[in-house]
């Protein structure tokens, strides 16, 4: 028994920080749904007999999720990356263009259209227009 407790210990690196098991299963988790969204995996990947064995021998205490499991985080990761990306449109046309007001032109009166402010475009033609502005 102490020449069990001394090999382990001796195997041991002592600067590792110790990961508890629900972050550990969390970190697993979401590898697993990266490897799924990146590689257009199936989600039925996680029910392959080949797929769980080989997750079974690189950690044995991970229990894989089910594919409905799955399903639902590939949808909570749609709805995040989702959100983000809708901030970062937001910020970019809010500092690219300014406000941005909806009027409807006369042409097509039933079909909305964006369109910069006058300060907006005003600075636009300062921008491109270089010299005397004749209106």
């Amino acid at each position: 028994m102490l020449r069990h407790y001394r090999a382990r210990q001796e195997n041991e690196v002592p600067d590792t920080p110790r990961i508890d098991s629900a972050s550990r299963k969390q970190m697993l988790d979401e590898a697993l749904l990266n490897f799924i969204v990146k590689d257009c995996q199936p989600l039925s990947i996680v029910e392959s007999e080949g797929f769980r064995e080989l997750i079974q021998a690189l950690q044995p205490s991970y229990v894989l999720p089910t594919r409905k499991t799955s399903k639902q985080m590939v949808a909570k990761k749609y709805e995040e990356e989702r959100e983000r990306v809708k901030k970062e449109v937001q910020q970019a046309v809010a500092l690219t263009f300014g406000n941005i007001s909806t009027s409807k032109w006369a042409g097509r009166p039933k079909v909305p259209q964006l369109m910069p402010s006058r300060r907006c475009r005003d600075t636009w033609q300062r921008a491109i227009l270089p010299g005397p502005r004749i209106l």
